[in-house]
């Protein structure tokens, strides 16, 4: 995979983010995991839920030689999943990545881009939330210097909130 690079979604690739969250829901519906269900057919929560990242800036595509290979949304707060929180943190929404390209470690080089660009921003923390039953998931996570901090119930589904120190710039 060549050079990764990661830039604000715009308008025009609203589509494409439903597409690879769609796609995520399709591959865990595949192998038996009950997490993103809800992508097959969003409510208008969740498309409200995009449409305002959209609009806020806070949308990312992710890129590789000019191709869309991902997406993900990061937050300077997020009181809805983590109430309000004092110290300065980036949170981690909706990381996708083509299921084609899974095995290369892009996810994790996704993650530490963003962990570089927290600390440029004077970020401390970069936190995210996972399912509770999603094991496989949470050890990914977990893989990548994330540690369970606590648990929190959103919509009726559980969630444990991770979080890892950003290193400054």
């Amino acid at each position: 995979m060549g050079d990764v690079v990661i830039r604000v979604a715009t308008n025009e690739d609203r589509d494409r983010i439903f597409s690879l969250l769609r796609s995520a829901a399709v591959w865990l519906c595949e192998r038996g995991i009950d997490y993103w269900q809800n992508w097959h057919n969003p409510p208008a929560t969740h498309i409200d839920w995009i449409d305002g990242g959209l609009d806020a800036g806070e949308f990312r595509i992710v890129e590789s030689r000019g191709a869309v290979i991902g997406c993900l949304r990061i937050q300077e707060s997020d009181e809805h999943f983590w109430g309000v929180r004092p110290e300065a943190a980036r949170y981690l929404h909706s990381l996708t990545i083509e299921r084609t390209l899974a095995g290369q470690g892009i996810g994790r080089k996704v993650i530490k881009m963003i962990e570089e660009s927290a600390a440029l921003d004077g970020a401390g923390l970069l936190r995210l939330d996972c399912g509770v039953d999603v094991v496989g998931l949470r050890a990914y996570y977990e893989s990548c210097g994330f540690e369970a901090v606590g648990e929190t119930t959103v919509d009726g589904e559980r969630l444990t909130l991770y979080e890892k120190p950003v290193l400054s710039a």
